[in-house]
């Protein structure tokens, strides 16, 4: 009789458990739909409570930040800009996010970069804005080691070179600037405290081979965003003089004619001079009253000439 009473106990425990347990992984597979962004509707009713009380203490911001990450990629832009970007730059710049989970965001973002196919657009894009703002981070307080640092900046010159998609802001999507966040990244390194020669070639490198592209002009501020991390560069004096000066000579002359007046009679030389006009253009400008070397200041003022002239 005490057996079966006890039996019957523990079976009536047994199925109270594996309801409760069944209870649980509803709800916790409710909310993991959620914040996978596979649902917009879903995920926007679950992230904009929390987008609207970022401050709040009772966040678990670091559980919150491994999850947000697969938004970057949603097609919907509150979702991907006005949320999942503007909460983990925030996070982060209020230092709200750990050590290990911005390591983590590190390498979970890095490879998206590598990502070659159209509809990893966005998530291509908008990783390498976060990636830009763990750069920021790690110059704070740093987190990465000296190979982290390389071998994200050896991706993001890769991907800038690389990179077909020359949209800036599209209706109905909103901004892909996928150059201009490319380039913010270059950028976040030209700032960092622990710069050196070779990471600053390497950033050379990889502005140039967007500066003056032959596949799509410019029309959303791209220049200013590509010149800023040379700015940054000339400004630190980060390179030998002749090194920027010899850079900067790679101007004298298109990549895809043999000289500038034969921009006139194609669509794709027009299109790289227009893109490199920009661009030496926005240099100029972001160094006007800068205290820079001679030799690079002439050589700029030639340039602007040179491209005045091209009308």
């Amino acid at each position: 009789m005490t057996y079966r009473s006890n039996t019957s106990v523990y079976k009536l425990l047994l199925g109270l458990l594996s309801c409760s347990c069944l209870l649980w992984a509803s709800a916790a597979s409710s909310q993991s739909d959620q914040s996978s962004c596979l649902d917009t509707a879903a995920a926007l009713d679950y992230w904009r409570p929390i987008h609207a009380t970022a401050d709040n203490e009772n966040h678990a911001t670091n559980q919150l930040a491994r999850e947000l990450i697969h938004c970057l990629g949603s097609a919907d832009s509150e979702l991907r800009d006005g949320i999942s970007y503007d909460l983990l730059t925030y996070w982060l710049r209020s230092e709200k996010i750990s050590t290990e989970t911005s390591s983590f965001l590190l390498q979970t973002l890095s490879p998206n970069l590598e990502e070659s196919y159209s509809d990893q657009t966005l998530l291509r894009s908008f990783s390498a804005l976060i990636l830009g703002e763990l750069m920021r981070a790690d110059n704070l307080n740093s987190f990465m080691s000296e190979q982290d640092r390389l071998e994200l900046l050896r991706t993001s010159v890769i991907a800038l070179d690389n990179e077909s998609d020359f949209r800036g802001l599209v209706e109905d999507i909103g901004w892909v600037h996928l150059i201009a966040h490319l380039a913010d990244v270059l950028w976040r390194f030209s700032l960092h405290s622990a710069l050196d020669e070779e990471q600053s070639r390497l950033i050379l490198t990889g502005i140039r081979s967007k500066a003056g592209p032959t596949a799509a002009g410019y029309g959303f501020n791209e220049g200013d965003r590509l010149a800023r991390s040379v700015t940054i560069l000339i400004r630190r004096q980060a390179l030998p003089t002749e090194e920027f000066v010899a850079w900067l000579e790679s101007f004298d002359a298109p990549t895809s004619m043999n000289a500038w007046p034969d921009a006139f009679s194609s669509i794709e030389g027009m299109t790289e001079l227009n893109n490199s006009k920009q661009f030496i253009r926005a240099l100029s400008d972001q160094l006007q009253g800068q205290d820079i070397d001679p030799a690079i200041q002439s050589k700029l003022e030639e340039l602007i000439d040179l491209f005045n002239t091209l009308v």
